[in-house]
């Protein structure tokens, strides 16, 4: 489409008034539907936050206006409003350029942020760098609520259970459906989450029936995410028991920490097995995932709390 424009506006002589400005409106049109699109995932005020993509769009202004100018100078021959609409269409161009690599570069940025928390697991400076990505997001976007739920699991990494209850976000209603359904389940996970890490095994029995709910609310619009979630409804069910004392199969827990993705996530289950062998009354086995969890709890609060034991 963009070889059609540039082909048709630019180097046609022969290319009238009204057939370039109706080009330019829908070339203009496309543009912005894209740009939107994009906004919903990175915002502007993200990209701009966050240094490396600040540079981007810094950069990408400067090729722009450089640009421009190399057009004057060398299109100075031709009719004014074909100069005009030369020069709106190579600055949507270089533009949306500039904001498509802009997005992937914060993208980028943020994903090394996250690794920050769930690989490395260095919950404080996560913290510290990820809220500058919590504070560009815009009010009542599913954006907020997802980095909120990030920001969250840094707080609970950290040893405050209580402040990442307060840091969570409930999806507002002007996010259409089903997608609020998703974001409010999301939501519900973590507050179980936080609960359990918390200790408090009433609270997080209210949290987990509340968060089973959202789960089968969701298998009719979204089955595959339902599926995928009913595993941590499992899992949280099992940990919730533990705080009971009651048991829980050990060589089963152990299976599950060895699919995870995330050393963050395996040392969920990892902890849950310190509970469940001092559950057996297996002491033995419950220094054995201790150790494991000091091992590998990089700067997590309890593996932290584990240390000075």
């Amino acid at each position: 489409m963009l070889q059609y424009f540039v082909k048709k506006i630019v180097f046609d002589k022969k290319c009238t008034k009204t057939q370039a400005v109706n080009s330019t409106f829908h070339f203009l049109l496309q543009g912005v539907c894209w740009i939107q699109t994009e906004e919903e995932v990175f915002p502007m005020g993200l990209c701009w936050k966050l240094t490396k993509s600040r540079r981007v769009l810094q950069a990408g202004g400067l090729a722009t206006l450089v640009c421009l100018a190399a057009l004057v100078i060398s299109r100075r021959g031709m009719p004014v409003w074909q100069q005009v609409v030369t020069l709106v269409l190579a600055a949507v161009v270089c533009l949306t350029a500039t904001r498509l690599v802009a997005g992937m570069v914060a993208s980028a940025c943020e994903e090394s942020m996250l690794e920050e928390l769930h690989l490395k697991l260095q919950p404080r400076a996560f913290l510290r760098d990820y809220e500058s990505v919590v504070r560009a997001q815009r009010p009542d976007s599913a954006g907020a609520v997802t980095a909120a739920v990030n920001l969250a699991d840094g707080y609970c990494a950290d040893g405050n259970w209580q402040q990442a209850l307060q840091t969570l976000v409930m999806p507002s209603a002007a996010i259409p459906e089903p997608r609020r359904s998703a974001l409010q389940a999301l939501v519900q996970r973590s507050r179980c989450r936080y609960c359990l890490w918390g200790s408090q095994p009433e609270q997080a029995r209210k949290e987990l029936q509340a968060f089973a709910g959202n789960v089968e609310a969701l298998r009719a619009s979204n089955p595959r995410l339902a599926d995928n979630l009913q595993g941590d409804v499992t899992l949280y069910t099992t940990w919730c028991g533990l705080l009971r004392g009651r048991p829980a199969d050990r060589a089963a827990l152990e299976e599950t920490m060895r699919r995870l993705p995330t050393k963050l996530a395996k040392l969920d289950v990892c902890w849950m097995l310190v509970l469940a062998s001092r559950a057996a009354a297996d002491p033995a086995g419950e220094q054995r995932y201790a150790a494991l969890f000091v091992q590998e709890g990089g700067a997590l609060a309890a593996a932290q709390a584990l240390r000075s034991h």
